[in-house]
């Protein structure tokens, strides 16, 4: 049986016991404050060091408190989101459309990266790896980054399989390192063959390892993704919605917001956006249904 979209499902029915299970009621109030919750792209302790100074810019421009949490996957978020625990979320694209199937979060914005509102998932490889095509890709060992990540799972995945190589039976081995910097790291210790990312995580870890962009190279590239984006709970009042996506759009036109978008998740700002925004997200995970046997 195919594991894919079973792993996903599995991590999101696990994160639910985890998080009290079942979806949260409406609201008949908005909430006094308003938590945050975040992933990490990239390093930890660069996020740790960002998310106060985030909050404390949204909660200038709402006129309420905004508490930041980074949790440890897009599935442990959505499921704060569904239980009540966490109102708003920075999802990547897939993430944002796992949350909106299975708790109704809705979707408001999406992110401007480099003035472009999609990027491209990468396959890196070293370049004595020998590694030249998708066939040189049997029996090699493989890191995605998150089960529930656009870039880092769910486009790379078809994208393989599409190219005849089956992740579940044609690589030695494959694990979910857990951020895209980690995942490339993997490459450059000799844990991996071959790592996807978003393009190019390659230059955040030059300090990390100097000769990182002499030692490896792109081997592919996917088709275009969605950029991340921000989604909010269910039960929120469209006025406080409208609000928190004024508020992410104006943090985002500021010199010291763009800064901590940008260390944060590497965006300069956001745009307003719904749902419709990723309807290739949806066809691309559609596409993964169809290789999966339950």
């Amino acid at each position: 049986m195919k594991k894919a979209l079973l792993f996903v499902l599995v991590l999101l029915a696990s994160a639910a016991l985890v998080f009290g299970g079942g979806q949260q009621e409406a609201s008949e109030e908005d909430p006094e404050s308003l938590v945050l919750g975040m992933v990490p792209s990239r390093e930890v302790g660069r996020m740790i060091q960002s998310i106060n100074p985030l909050t404390d810019l949204l909660s200038g421009e709402l006129g309420m408190p905004v508490e930041g949490t980074i949790l440890t996957s897009f599935t442990g978020v959505i499921e704060a989101m569904g239980t009540g625990r966490v109102d708003i979320g920075i999802f990547g694209p897939f993430a944002l459309v796992l949350g909106e199937e299975r708790h109704g979060l809705e979707i408001i914005l999406n992110s401007i990266r480099r003035g472009e509102s999609e990027y491209f998932a990468q396959y890196v490889v070293r370049k004595d790896s020998g590694i030249e095509d998708f066939e040189d890709l049997h029996g090699r060992t493989m890191a995605f980054v998150d089960p529930a990540s656009a870039s880092g799972y769910l486009f790379p995945y078809v994208d393989l399989l599409n190219n005849g190589i089956d992740p579940e039976t044609d690589f030695a081995e494959y694990f979910f390192a857990g951020a895209h910097d980690g995942a490339v790291s993997a490459v450059m210790t000799g844990e991996v063959d071959v790592a996807v990312s978003f393009e190019d995580v390659r230059k955040e870890l030059v300090v990390e390892f100097p000769t990182i962009m002499e030692e490896t190279k792109i081997l592919a590239r996917t088709e275009a993704i969605p950029n991340d984006g921000v989604a909010v709970r269910p039960g929120l009042s469209d006025e406080l919605k409208r609000a928190i996506q004024n508020a992410f759009v104006a943090v985002g036109e500021t010199d010291e917001g763009r800064e901590l978008l940008n260390t944060l998740y590497n965006v300069s700002g956001f745009v307003p956006a719904d749902s419709e925004r990723y309807n290739i997200v949806r066809q691309t995970f559609a596409e993964m249904e169809e290789f999966i046997d339950f």
